[in-house]
């Protein structure tokens, strides 16, 4: 390892969550020293969060008195993550509301709600982010469904791409209505090619679970179809014989030098996705009776480009198993068709 090559006095800090098998890897480790973040005393942690704040808020228009900033010390209990949403709310570019405003409308959100204080803050975020539009908030519950149940992040560019093939067509709009009020939440949100992933693994937390999200929570409903769907779409239209365009079939892919070009070129981000992973988003269809349909066409029209495309993207290892699985949903979507037109 190159790692091993480098001067004795070097350290590298690595920060995690206190995962089972992360802290079995590094506990015995004789040259590792692992610290957990509940040795620190919140004192500790509080005069830093304290630094931290002072710093953010100091290019603010108006700036904090030393008692707002001690009670958004105070509020924060130690979570560097509040502190860092706190301070983002603060400065959001809004017209509507000045930074003393916004300081003002999060601690009344803080003082008056009950439960965990990151979720309040979550709430009081996209409260002001989305608004109170049904048509927003139906907007902000299909984006996000969209970003978590993808099975790797996805640039707008991207997630639109696969939108414009969902079933509904109330559900094709650009997800950047929704998502250029969340920059506080989310990554990817100033570039539309970066992937959009949430700064904090605790929002996915906070969507995910009712009890936590309330009416922000997301549920799966149809977006496993819609995924699945408009994988099989792309993969219909874009998917074609020596799709990266090679001046030979007889040479091994190691042999074609500028191999990782032609595919960046060829084959973009969401054909990509929708060529690894529409698999496993036609495996939560439970009721996939139209979908089994598009699938059999799929595999008489594209079957062999398909598995072109999966050996240029290094995955075609994978195929086994995805046939695999594929046989056995379409067997018993089949089935459940049989069942219902006897």
């Amino acid at each position: 390892m190159e790692v091993a090559l480098l001067p004795s006095n070097v350290r590298i800090l690595v920060t995690s969550r206190p995962l089972n098998d992360i802290v079995e890897k590094l506990h015995n480790t004789s040259h590792i020293k692992s610290k957990s973040m509940d040795e620190i005393s919140i004192d500790m942690a509080k005069h830093d969060i304290r630094v931290y704040i002072q710093h953010q808020l100091s290019t603010s228009m108006y700036s904090l008195s030393e008692m707002e900033i001690g009670r958004l010390v105070d509020t924060s209990d130690g979570l560097f993550e509040w502190a860092r949403l706190a301070c983002e709310f603060i400065q959001s570019p809004e017209e509507a509301a000045t930074p003393i405003e916004r300081y003002q409308q999060l601690m009344s959100a803080m003082s008056g709600g009950s439960g965990d204080l990151l979720d309040n803050m979550y709430k009081a975020i996209l409260e002001n982010a989305i608004g109170k539009s049904q048509t927003a908030r139906d907007r902000f519950h299909s984006v996000m469904c969209q970003i978590l149940y993808t099975k790797e992040p996805l640039s707008i560019d991207s997630l639109n791409a696969m939108r414009q093939n969902f079933s509904k067509s109330e559900d094709i709009y650009d997800v950047n209505l929704t998502l250029q009020s969340m920059g506080a939440l989310l990554g990817g949100i100033a570039d539309r090619s970066k992937p959009v992933r949430p700064l904090h693994a605790s929002f996915y937390d906070f969507l995910s679970d009712t009890s936590r999200g309330g009416e922000f929570a997301i549920d799966v409903g149809d977006m496993h179809h819609n995924l699945a769907l408009a994988s099989l779409n792309i993969m219909q239209e874009k998917l074609c014989f020596n799709i990266c365009q090679l001046e030979s079939s007889y040479m091994w892919n190691a042999e074609v030098k500028d191999l990782n070009l032609r595919v960046k070129k060829f084959i973009s981000a969401y054909l990509s996705y929708a060529c690894r992973f529409w698999v496993d988003h036609a495996k939560g269809v439970k009721n996939g009776e139209r979908l089994v349909k598009q699938v059999k066409i799929f595999f008489k029209e594209k079957f062999l480009f398909w598995m072109e495309a999966l050996s240029l993207l290094e995955s075609l290892n994978n195929a086994p198993a995805a046939l695999a699985s594929i046989a056995q949903w379409m067997e018993v979507g089949l089935l459940q068709s049989k069942k219902g037109h006897d």
